[in-house]
C-alpha cells in the first residue's frame, strides 16, 4: 500500500506566508514527480482561490466535515448527510496536483460539538491511497478546526515571517503541538523562514532570533522563502509560481527556493528527490 505523507502547514499569526507555502510546496512536490492533493482547512479559502476558480466549486471541504442543517421545513430542521470527500477533489490545471476547497461556512466547524475533531482524519484516510503527499493549509487560528488539522497530521512545517518579534504567538502553537506529540506521533518537521529581505537587519536579526529558539532552532530549513510580489500576484491567475504567466527574474528565484524546500523535505523523509513515473492513480475525478 502507498505510504502517503500528511503534512499541516501552522501557524496561528496570519500574515506569515503559510498559504503561499503550502500552495507552492504542493506544486513543487508535484513537479517532482509525487502525486499531491491540496487540502484548504481555512474557511478564508485562499489556498482554494490559488489554484481554482471558486464559481466552479459544487462541494467543498465544509459539505464533507461539517454538521449542516436542511431548513426547508419550517421549524422542523434536519440533519443533512455529509458529502464524501470524494465529491470535494477537483482537478487544478497544475499537473499532478488537485485540491480539496474551503469555503467561509468551515468557520462552523469550530462550533461543532468535540466528536467533530476526527472527521477531518477519517475523511483524509478515505482518498489517501491515491496521493503520495497531502498538504493541509491550517487555518491561523487555535480552534476545533486548527486542532482537527493538526490531528489528521502526520507532519508540520511552521512558516515563520522574517520581521519584528517573529516568534510572537509561536509559543501557544509549540503548546499545542506539543499536546498532540504527547498523544500521538506528531512530528515538526521544520520551521521555515519567510518574507525574509536580505536588504534590511531587522530580517538578519529575526532569523537569529529563530535559530535561537530551544524548540525550532534546530529544525530550521535551510531553504528561506524571500519577500517576492510574484508570489504575491501569483494567485490573481489561479496557479502557483510555477505557472505564473510571465516569467521573470523574480518568479524563477521563488521557484528555485520552493524546489530547494521541497528537496528538503523529502530528504527530511527519506524520499527520492525525483519520483520515478508510475502509472496514473485510480481515483476518477470528474471535476
Amino acid at each position: 500500500m502507498k505510504k502517503t505523507h500528511i503534512i499541516a502547514i501552522a501557524n496561528q499569526k496570519g500574515g506569515v506566508g503559510k498559504t503561499t507555502t503550502a500552495v507552492n510546496l504542493a506544486a513543487a512536490l508535484a513537479v517532482a514527480g509525487y502525486e499531491v492533493a491540496l487540502v484548504d482547512c481555512d474557511p478564508q479559502a485562499h489556498a482554494s482561490t490559488f489554484v481554482y476558480d471558486r464559481e466552479k466549486l459544487d462541494v467543498a471541504l465544509t459539505d464533507v466535515i461539517c454538521t449542516r442543517w436542511d431548513h426547508s421545513q419550517p421549524g422542523r430542521p434536519t440533519r443533512m448527510n455529509f458529502e464524501p470527500i470524494q465529491s470535494a477533489v477537483y482537478q487544478t490545471s497544475f499537473e499532478r496536483l488537485d485540491v480539496i476547497p474551503s469555503n467561509l461556512g468551515l468557520a462552523a466547524f469550530d462550533r461543532d460539538t468535540a466528536q467533530a475533531i476526527d472527521r477531518l482524519e477519517e475523511a483524509l484516510r478515505e482518498i489517501s491511497e491515491h496521493y503520495d503527499f497531502l498538504i493541509l493549509d491550517c487555518p491561523p487560528n487555535l480552534g476545533l478546526l486548527f486542532t482537527a488539522s493538526l490531528k489528521a497530521a502526520e507532519h508540520v512545517i511552521v512558516p515563520i515571517a522574517a520581521q519584528y518579534l517573529p516568534l510572537e504567538g509561536v509559543g501557544d502553537l509549540l503548546l499545542s503541538l506539543d499536546e498532540m506529540i504527547a498523544r500521538r506521533k506528531l512530528n515538526i518537521l521544520g520551521a521555515l523562514i519567510t518574507l525574509f529581505d536580505a536588504r534590511t537587519s531587522l530580517s538578519r536579526n529575526a532569523v537569529e532570533a529563530v535559530r535561537a529558539d530551544q524548540t525550532l532552532g534546530s529544525k530550521i530549513f535551510e531553504t528561506i522563502i524571500s519577500v517576492n510580489t510574484k508570489l504575491a500576484e501569483a494567485p490573481a491567475y489561479h496557479v502557483p509560481i510555477y505557472s505564473y504567466q510571465t516569467q521573470t527574474a523574480g518568479s524563477s528565484r521563488a521557484i528555485q527556493q520552493f524546489d530547494e524546500l521541497a528537496a528538503e523535505v523529502l530528504s527530511r523523509l527519506q524520499l527520492p528527490a525525483q519520483k520515478k513515473e508510475e502509472s496514473k492513480r485510480a481515483m476518477h475525478i470528474a471535476k
